[in-house]
């Protein structure tokens, strides 16, 4: 038990849950090791095994405080707000002067846009002798949600004073600022923020907002460029970036950021009807009213879609149907003057839902990092290959005016290693004799490489990018060796950045090669920049439009992302192009 809570507080969750499940298994009931097992899934994103274990937990000591609040923070994260306003009440009902039962029921309150409870509970809190930091950061986000930015400013201040040096807090602050149309101190406390961050995407987001309030356009694309370099996932950059080339009619690419918040985010309501805007501008009618009808489809409520899709049947001449639409949008309207404050809260929840920016918890997540659906791997070149690989890449050389023939392989192929020191001997002959063909050194860096020969192998692809700068391959098959490195050893010096870096030179000197795409999205996926990875399956399968293990990476991405229709047409075409294990997850994601 002991070891275990070392390893946890050490961050080792796998081996931590392995010492835990020892306790559970030979020792008599006891809920510390059900607490602490839960907490170690929590942090390897395991929620609902998390909350398994701290109701087990609950069931052995149910006079624990804590269980009851770590498990009413995990049904947030699950979403089961009832279950967490449940938890907190059973706390309460043992202890009414626990303080953190207060806060973290605030921060529940704060997560449902409820602020004015939120705000009592961090006064009940502060009541308690509560003085966390967290206590006023709380209350002053849901002074903000409520628009009482001098409240708000406040809570930041006493922040502020008390620590100094964190920088979200004084973005936040800047908010609050930007609000109140005080743009000067809203960019002051934003110099701030990066002076002590300079990589903070909160604070470049916000200057952005704060730019294009002055009308500094591009300063504001900038600093919308710049949150996208560090964040590449973010939904709010993007659409914010679309409205921005909207203004300024660039609306090729605001259509193209619109369609990156939609790839993010299938449910972003704003997203569609903006991008429907657009479409009617250009007069695109029909992709106009494809995106009006997801819209309603998404959320009936929306009187705005009514208007448009109004206005795109009057364009065709449909004037019934158009004031079909206007007669819905008063109704809707009409209904909305006599709603409870209850059913406007729920009505709030549904709105922040379809016009939300965060790409949520992705239930998907787990299934895709299982073994069950893994994505396929790189591919790198080999000089030697077994019968059943017959995937080959003739490699034209510019400098020799002359084709070399490459195996594409992607796992391991069983060439015994007698075979390879045999090439290897063959290609040092032919160095000797010619020792100025880096397509030779490159053909050995391979071999070596495959060796596990790495110090060697990096020599022998520097001199041939010495002797053939323009040589696309060397620069895919040194960033094929640097992965592997990178595989086998973590602690190595060579980043994925690095590698993505040599990708990028094949890319440039040869555009068409569309393995080179498809292994850079790879990387990009395991730096979790799903769009990245997206555009550069997309261009694999440009490239070489038979590529079907592009279409089903990027069926994979777009699961994990929730867009299962278009991951679902991806995965087809993964099966019809031979990937038959397309077809049994058409099975589980697609068929219901």
């Amino acid at each position: 038990m002991l070891i275990g809570r070392l390893e946890l507080s050490q961050r080792q969750y796998k081996s931590a849950i392995e010492k835990f499940n020892y306790v559970i298994k030979n020792e008599s009931p006891n809920y510390e090791p059900y607490y602490f097992r839960g907490i170690a899934k929590l942090e390897l994103g395991d929620i609902v095994g998390a909350e398994n274990d701290f109701t087990e937990s609950i069931k052995l000591k149910p006079r624990n405080i804590d269980g009851y609040i770590v498990r009413a923070s995990t049904r947030d994260r699950l979403l089961n707000y009832k279950g967490a306003f449940e938890d907190f009440e059973a706390a309460i009902r043992i202890d009414s002067t626990n303080s953190g039962i207060y806060l973290n029921r605030a921060i529940t309150y704060n997560y449902i846009q409820d602020y004015k409870n939120a705000i009592a509970d961090c006064k009940k809190a502060l009541y308690f002798h509560n003085k966390k930091e967290l206590v006023y950061l709380i209350r002053g986000m849901s002074e903000l949600g409520l628009k009482n930015y001098y409240k708000a400013i406040a809570d930041f201040n006493i922040i502020i004073k008390s620590n100094p040096r964190k920088a979200n807090t004084y973005v936040r602050r800047a908010t609050a600022h930007y609000y109140l149309l005080h743009y000067d101190s809203a960019l002051t406390d934003i110099k701030q923020a990066l002076y002590l961050d300079d990589k903070n995407t909160y604070a470049y987001f916000q200057r952005a907002m704060v730019y294009n309030k002055i009308d500094h356009k591009d300063d504001a694309l900038k600093d919308l460029n710049k949150v996208l370099e560090l964040s590449p996932n973010s939904t709010s950059a993007y659409y914010n970036r679309a409205l921005i080339y909207s203004d300024k009619e660039e609306y090729k690419k605001a259509i193209a950021d619109y369609d990156k918040v939609i790839l993010l985010n299938p449910k972003n309501i704003l997203a569609y009807y903006n991008r429907a805007l657009i479409y009617n501008r250009l007069k695109k009618r029909k992709l106009a009213r494809k995106d009006v009808e997801k819209v309603i489809g998404i959320y009936p409520d929306f009187v705005d879609a009514y208007k448009l899709r109004a206005n795109l049947k009057q364009q065709i001449g449909d004037y019934i149907g158009a004031n079909q639409d206007i007669q819905t949008a008063e109704i809707i309207n009409n209904t909305k003057l006599d709603i409870t404050d209850s059913l406007k809260r729920n009505e709030e929840l549904n709105i922040a839902k379809v016009t939300s920016f965060s790409n949520g918890d992705n239930k998907n997540v787990d299934q895709i990092s299982n073994n069950e659906i893994k994505l396929v791997s790189p591919f790198y070149i080999s000089l030697l290959a077994s019968t059943k690989h017959k995937r080959i890449i003739d490699s034209w050389n510019k400098k020799n005016n002359a084709f070399s023939a490459y195996f594409l392989l992607n796992d391991n192929d069983e060439i015994n290693e007698p075979l390879k020191k045999e090439k290897l001997k063959t290609l040092n002959k032919k160095i000797l004799s010619d020792y100025g063909n880096g397509e030779l050194y490159l053909k050995r860096a391979i071999i070596n490489a495959s060796l596990g020969i790495y110090d060697r192998a990096i020599l022998d692809f520097n001199m041939s990018l010495h002797l053939d700068a323009d040589n696309y391959m060397a620069y895919f098959g040194k960033a094929n060796m640097l992965y592997q490195i990178k595989q086998k050893d973590e602690s190595s010096a060579y980043t994925l950045r690095m590698v993505i870096k040599d990708y990028d030179k094949c890319i440039e000197l040869n555009p068409n090669f569309a393995y080179a795409y498809f292994n850079r999205a790879y990387l990009k996926f395991q730096n979790e920049n799903y769009i990245g990875a997206i555009e550069d399956y997309s261009e694999a399968i440009n490239k070489s439009p038979s590529f079907a293990e592009a279409y089903l990476n990027r069926a994979l991405i777009l699961l994990i992302l929730e867009n299962n229709e278009q991951a679902c047409k991806d995965l087809s075409k993964a099966g019809e192009l031979g990937i038959t294990k397309g077809y049994s997850l058409i099975g589980k994601y697609c068929n219901k």
